[in-house]
This record gives structure tokens, sequence and C-alpha cells, in this order.
């Protein structure tokens, strides 16, 4: 194996590892934590209104700590990367939404499940900055919705 394809591939998992801890922060509403693997200029656009655009870390914050504290569960999959050059690659995913109407207050309480389903996709474009990959852009989607009964 060359040189090149072992730095491709370690590339590779430092971008899916980066988007799917953002994830999981995003369940555990780890706000600071989150708003820290984004860019200091990143832009987000939500699934949930993925033509509003949301400009700079502080902003990106701001709106995570705005939301109605809910809780959710994102179910990452289909992961591909496009590594660009060292300094830059696109991260494609799909993501299931589950989320309940309330957040639970301990890890022993369950919470009931909203009967509706979104199915969507980000994606993410990822720089490198000062040796750390982040999020420069997150554009999300919402494919399909399906609603319960």
């Amino acid at each position: 194996m060359k040189s090149a394809d072992l730095d491709t591939m370690l590339i590779e998992w430092q971008c899916q590892k980066l988007v799917t801890r953002s994830i999981n922060l995003l369940d555990q509403s780890r706000w600071q934590e989150l708003s820290e693997c984004y860019s200091e200029d990143a832009v987000l656009y939500r699934p949930s209104a993925p033509l509003d655009k949301i400009e700079g870390r502080a902003a990106i914050l701001k709106s995570f700590t705005e939301r109605p504290s809910k809780e959710t569960c994102h179910a990452l999959s289909n992961m591909e990367v496009t590594v660009h050059d060292s300094l830059s690659a696109t991260v494609v995913s799909r993501v299931v939404l589950f989320s309940g109407e309330q957040k639970a207050p301990d890890i022993e309480t369950i919470v009931m499940a909203k009967a509706n389903v979104f199915i969507g996709r980000f994606v993410d474009q990822l720089k490198k900055v000062d040796g750390e990959w982040l999020i420069a852009k997150r554009q999300g989607s919402i494919e399909l919705h399906f609603k319960g009964s």
C-alpha cells in the first residue's frame, strides 16, 4: 500500500469521526462542544430550514441553545468521504431522525417518540484548520417524512 493511500484513509477516518461526533453531541445537547466542531466562519443550513443560512460559529451556537429542549436520535449511515486535498474534504451521509416531546432527565427514563420520522441527508464540507478537521459548511435536507399513526 502506498503512503498516499494511507494518508487518504487517515483523512477519511478523521472526517467520518468528526461528523459522527457532531451528531452524537447534537443528540446529547452538548451545544458548546458541538459548536466547536464548526470553523469560526462556518455556515449551517438545518434540515428543517434548508434555505435559512446560519453563519459563523457564534450564531450556530446560539441557534442550538435556542432550540426547544427535546430528546432526539439521529441515526447516521451511508457516510461517503471525498478527499479533495490534504486540507479539504466532503462527507455525504444519510440520517434518520426520531424525536420526543421532551428531554429525558436521566439514562433510566424512556421518552415516548413522536410518530413522525424524518429521513434526509447531510452534506458536510470540511476543512483542516491548525491541524484539526472542522465543519466549514453543513447543508441538511429532509427528503422523506413518515407519519405514523
